[in-house]
Formats: C-alpha cells, structure tokens, sequence
C-alpha cells in the first residue's frame, strides 16, 4: 500500500496493519485439496483395519481372564464343599419318584433352586432333586450366581426336563460351564490325577442355558436304591448296573437353537482341574476335516466339523466312559480310545 502523506507516528500503525490483512487474507484462501482429503480418509482407514481387529481381541482377552477367574473361584468352592462333605464331590443326579428306575441323570435342572417358586403339592423327590445338584449346593460357597456364567456365553431359552409343572422361575442365571458327571458322589482322595481331571468346563459349548444346569459326562444309573458312583472301566460293563457306564454331549451348535460350537476363545475352552486350578485348553479342530481325529487325552471330542461342532467322541477300550474325564485315568499314559463318529445324546 502506497503512501502519500506522512503523519508523524501513524506510519508504522499502518503498515502493521496492512501486513496482517495479507496475511489473514492468505489464510482464509488456504485450503484442502481432494488429494489431500482423500490421502487423509485413506490413513485413517488403514489405522481403522489395523486397530480394531486388536481392540477385538483385547475385549477376547479380557472376557476369557474373567472365566478363567471364573471357573477358579468355582474350583476353590468345591475344594472347600469337600473339606465339609468327608471328601465326596457334588451330586449331580438324584434318585427318581417312586415307580420310576433309578436317578436323574442327563436332565436339565433348576438352578438356582431359590430362584424357583415351587407350586403347591410339589412332590418331595422332584424338589430334593432339585435342592442337590451340583450348582445348587455350592452356591453356599460360591455365593453368587453369576459367576456359572461366561462372558462370551450365547442365552438358550429351553425347557427344564426335571422342573415340577407349574413352576415360576423368578431369578436370572445363564448356565454356560457344565459339571463332570462322573465325579457323582466320588470320593477326591480316589482321584489319580488332580490336575489333570476336568471338573468344570464348557461341556456344551457357548450355550447358556437360561436358569438350567447340566451336567455332562453323566453315569447311566436305572437301578433304584443302588448308589450312583463311577465304577472303573472293565470288559462287559453294562447299563444294567449303576455307575458301569456313562456318555456325554455334542450338543453344543448343531441344530436351531443350539448356538455357535466350542470354539469360545481363538480355538479353544477353559477347563477347571480337580486341584481347583483353571486353564485354557486349546482344541485341535475347526478345520472342516471330517476325518481329523483329536487326542483324545487332552481333548474331549473326537472331531469337528468348520462351525466347531463336535462331530465325534471318544471312549474308553471298554467303551464304558467317557475317556479323558475317568477319575481313575491318570491323563498321560496312552491307552486304547473306542471312537464313536457323530453324537448328540443329549437334551
């Protein structure tokens, strides 16, 4: 800007002043290209594919230390339950009404048994059934509910197989983690492998049964007053005496309704030991090969289909129980495995 006249002490107010409106006008015409812009989009994308896949796994990782901490906390309630029951693990079945052989396994039972109104007239077995399961005697030591339910759980709306009709269920508890049947009545001192033998684990999978436990291996036992306790695997055991045989499920995804497989943490389930430790396990599936056989010594199913459905099961050379969740197997030495293709056998 030119000047004609000349005030004394005014030129440098000026000229000061014609220097920031340049300037400002400079600014104001600055701008973003579309290069630019979509150079900018473009990194923030990448940062985006690069970061979240690791947020998701952060939230995996925090999900699967608190069932670990979990099924922990249920093992330490059971080392206590049995310092308080003459070294005899839970109960997970209870003897049938009169007229009907044997004891009630492979149901579904009420849990919690607080939870449950019981109609008038209930008979005496159903609710004492109830009262004894596994889930329910320990919750005096566990004292919380919510801790029989992981993080990354799917809810199962089902009916109870062993509830009295006429129910009211007015308590919320999802039931992911199952109970080591075979362990019924056991004495722990008899186990030959406390950190080794599974007591609590995801025996069907991300499935949550909505206020229903589930205990899975059971023993088959349908003779009335005879105890129910794991007998070891021998030549022509038989269904015919309590105790001599046992199965477990598959049903853990197939089918509508049954959520999702096993595959709860990148490949793998975590699995609560007899010396009350709790682990991740991984399984040795997922890949779609029909024909891929597991080790059946650190692994509970056979197979598995892409979806991590179990597809097959292993038993003992008898074809008595279920092979790596026998109390008086000692989890390392190989022994003879009986393969079963297929499965369910389970509610």
């Amino acid at each position: 800007m030119k000047m004609s006249w000349f005030i004394p002490g005014s030129y440098i107010s000026i000229l000061h002043f014609n220097l920031e409106f340049k300037k400002m006008k400079t600014t104001q015409s600055r701008a973003f290209t579309l290069i630019e812009l979509l150079v900018v989009i473009a990194i923030i994308a990448i940062l985006a594919a690069i970061l979240f896949p690791v947020f998701a796994q952060a939230k995996l990782a925090a999900k699967k230390t608190q069932s670990l901490s979990n099924l922990k906390q249920m093992g330490t309630a059971t080392q206590i339950y049995l310092s308080d029951s003459d070294d005899l693990y839970p109960l997970a079945f209870a003897p049938n009404q009169a007229g009907a052989a044997g004891y009630s396994w492979n149901y579904f039972i009420p849990v919690p048994s607080a939870g449950y109104v019981m109609p008038a007239g209930t008979p005496g077995w159903k609710s004492n059934g109830i009262n004894v399961f596994v889930f329910n005697t320990l919750q005096p030591y566990m004292k919380n509910t919510q801790m029989l339910s992981d993080p990354v759980g799917a809810k199962l709306n089902t009916t109870a197989t062993y509830a009295p009709t006429g129910y009211v269920y007015n308590s919320y508890t999802d039931l992911t983690y199952t109970y080591n049947g075979l362990l019924n009545g056991f004495s722990g001192t008899a186990v030959t492998n406390v950190a080794n033998l599974s007591v609590f684990w995801h025996g069907h999978g991300k499935r949550s049964l909505y206020g229903l436990g589930y205990a899975t291996p059971w023993l088959n036992c349908d003779v009335d007053n005879v105890a129910c306790v794991y007998q070891s695997p021998k030549a022509g055991c038989s269904t015919a005496i309590n105790g001599e045989t046992g199965g477990y499920t598959t049903r853990t995804g197939a089918g509508a309704g049954n959520k999702q497989g096993v595959n709860l943490y990148n490949g793998g389930i975590i699995i609560n030991y007899a010396d009350s430790h709790a682990k991740f396990r991984k399984l040795t599936g997922g890949t779609g090969d029909t024909t891929q056989r597991t080790d059946p010594r650190i692994d509970p199913w056979a197979r598995y289909d892409a979806g991590w459905s179990p597809r097959g099961r292993y038993w003992d050379q008898y074809f008595c129980h279920p092979y790596m969740f026998r109390p008086d197997y000692d989890m390392t030495t190989p022994e003879p495995a009986t393969y079963v293709s297929g499965g369910a056998d389970a509610p």
